[in-house]
C-alpha cells in the first residue's frame, strides 16, 4: 500500500492540532524527526449521474429501490452523508413514499433532534412519521430469526425481520475490532438485540480484531455467521467512503455484501497508512463526530497504537464534550480488574476495558480533553492539561524522538510493517 505521509521536518516547527471549533499551535523542536500522517482523497468522485447509472444496475439483479419496504440508515456517529444519498435518490424518484427509515443505533443511545436533522437533512419532516428509532433492548419490537453459531437466539428489530427488499445505506471506515464499520454491521448490531451485541463484541478482546482486519477476525467471523440468517432476504447495498477532509464521496452499490467488498478495498486506500518505522511520540487529533465522548475515542487509540514504540507515548486530542458515552461501560470499571472476564449483558464494554489496559502496559495512553481528570483515569487514559509541557518535557529526555501527527486519528489507520 503506497505511505499517505507528509515530508518529514527537522527544523523548528508550528504544529496546528484541530480541537473542538479551533486549532491550537504546539511547538517541536529542531531536534525532532516529524512525520505526518492524514488520509487521501477518493479516486473517482460520485455524482448523482453516475449514481443512478450503478443504481439501475443494480436493480436489475435486485429490485428497484421505489419498491423497497425498508431502508436501513446509520445514526449520528458514524461520518456517513445520509441526506446527501436522500438527496440524490428524490432527483431520480427513487425513494418510496410508503417505505419505513429504521436508524440503526445498536446499542447506542437513541439520536437527538439535532442529530436526527444531521442524519436526515431537508428530509426529515417528510420522513418523520416514517423513521423508527431501534432500540436494542425493547423486546416487544424484536423477532428471533434464527441462532448463532454459539447455539443463542439472534432477534432482529420486526420491521427488518418481515421485510423482503431492504436497502442498507451506511458508510465504510476503519472499525477497532471489526475491521470495518458499514455492510453487515448496519443490521449487526444496528438492528439487532442487546444480547447478539454483547457476544459479538465480547470477542474483540482478541487482538486478531483489529482496524482493516477481516481475514482471522474473531468479530468479522460471527458477524458473516449473523448474515447467514438474513440470506433469503433482497440487501440492496449503498455504501459509502469519504474522502480525507472533504465532502467528496464514493459510492458502492449493488447486493449488499458485494458493494460492502468494494468499499473496503477503496476505505484501505483511503483510510490506511504504511510507517517504515515506530515512533516514539504521537499525537493523534480526534475529529468529529468521534470526538464527542470517552466511549468511541477507542477508535483512534487503536488505529494509531499499534506505530507507537514500546514505552512511547500516544496523546489523543478529543473534547469528549457529549461525556462518557456509555455509563454501563463507566461503571463497569468499577467491577472490573485485569484479567477478569465478564459473561451476560451486564458485562458489555469489558473488551475495550482490556484492551487499553493491555495497550497502556506497552505504551503511555494520554488525553487531552475537557473532561475531569478522574474520569479518563478510571479507564485507563494519563489525563492532560497543557499538552504543549507535556512536548516540551518530553522532547527534553529524548532530544532526537521520533514523532508522529495523525490527523483525524479516528478514521486514519498507521499500518506497521
Amino acid at each position: 500500500m503506497p505511505r499517505a505521509k507528509s515530508p518529514s521536518f527537522s527544523v523548528d516547527m508550528e504544529i496546528r492540532i484541530r480541537y473542538m471549533n479551533i486549532e491550537f499551535p504546539l511547538i517541536i523542536p529542531n531536534t525532532a524527526h516529524c512525520d505526518e500522517f492524514r488520509g487521501r482523497s477518493v479516486d473517482d468522485i460520485m455524482t448523482p449521474d453516475s449514481l443512478f447509472e450503478d443504481i439501475k444496475r443494480a436493480e436489475a439483479d435486485l429490485f428497484d429501490l421505489d419498491s423497497a419496504q425498508v431502508y436501513i440508515v446509520n445514526d449520528a456517529y458514524r461520518p456517513t452523508p445520509t441526506a446527501l444519498i436522500l438527496d440524490w435518490l428524490a432527483q431520480h424518484n427513487r425513494l418510496n413514499g410508503d417505505s419505513i427509515f429504521i436508524v440503526a443505533t445498536g446499542t447506542h443511545a437513541a439520536p437527538t433532534e439535532k442529530q436526527l436533522r444531521s442524519i436526515f437533512g431537508n428530509h426529515l419532516s417528510s420522513l418523520r412519521r416514517r423513521i423508527i428509532i431501534h432500540d436494542s433492548r425493547r423486546a416487544e419490537e424484536l423477532i428471533e430469526v434464527g441462532h448463532d453459531n454459539d447455539g443463542s437466539p439472534v432477534l432482529l428489530h420486526r420491521a427488518v425481520a418481515e421485510a423482503d427488499r431492504i436497502v442498507v445505506i451506511g458508510s465504510v471506515e476503519p472499525h477497532f475490532f471489526a475491521g470495518y464499520t458499514g455492510g453487515r454491521k448496519s443490521l449487526f448490531p444496528g438492528v439487532c438485540d442487546y444480547a447478539t451485541t454483547v457476544r459479538n463484541h465480547n470477542r474483540a478482546v482478541s487482538f486478531e480484531a483489529m482496524p482493516m482486519k477481516l481475514k482471522d477476525n474473531p468479530v468479522d467471523e460471527h458477524l458473516r455467521g449473523l448474515m447467514k440468517l438474513v440470506h433469503d432476504k433482497m440487501l440492496f447495498g449503498i455504501q459509502v467512503v469519504c474522502a480525507a477532509d472533504s465532502e467528496n464521496v464514493n459510492v458502492y452499490i449493488g447486493q449488499l455484501d458485494d458493494a460492502f467488498q468494494r468499499a473496503c478495498r477503496a476505505a484501505e486506500y483511503v483510510y490506511g497508512a504504511t510507517v517504515d518505522h515506530s515512533y516514539d511520540l504521537l499525537l493523534a487529533e480526534v475529529l468529529p463526530p468521534l470526538d464527542s465522548n470517552l466511549y468511541q475515542l477507542q477508535k483512534s487509540l487503536e488505529n494509531c497504537q499499534r506505530a507507537v514504540t514500546d514505552g512511547g507515548t500516544i496523546v489523543l486530542f478529543s473534547s469528549c464534550h457529549e461525556g462518557i458515552g456509555s455509563s454501563g461501560f463507566y461503571h463497569l470499571a468499577d467491577k472490573w480488574r485485569p484479567g477478569m472476564r465478564f459473561t451476560g449483558e451486564e458485562a458489555f464494554g469489558w473488551h475495550k476495558l482490556e484492551r487499553v489496559h493491555k495497550i497502556n502496559q506497552r505504551v503511555n495512553v494520554c488525553l487531552f480533553s475537557e473532561l475531569p481528570d478522574e474520569i479518563p483515569e478510571k479507564v485507563f487514559f494519563s489525563p492532560v492539561r497543557s499538552p504543549q509541557a507535556l512536548v516540551d518535557s518530553y522532547f527534553q529526555d529524548n532530544e532526537k524522538a521520533a514523532l508522529a501527527v495523525v490527523r483525524d486519528a479516528g478514521h486514519t489507520v498507521l499500518i506497521s510493517p
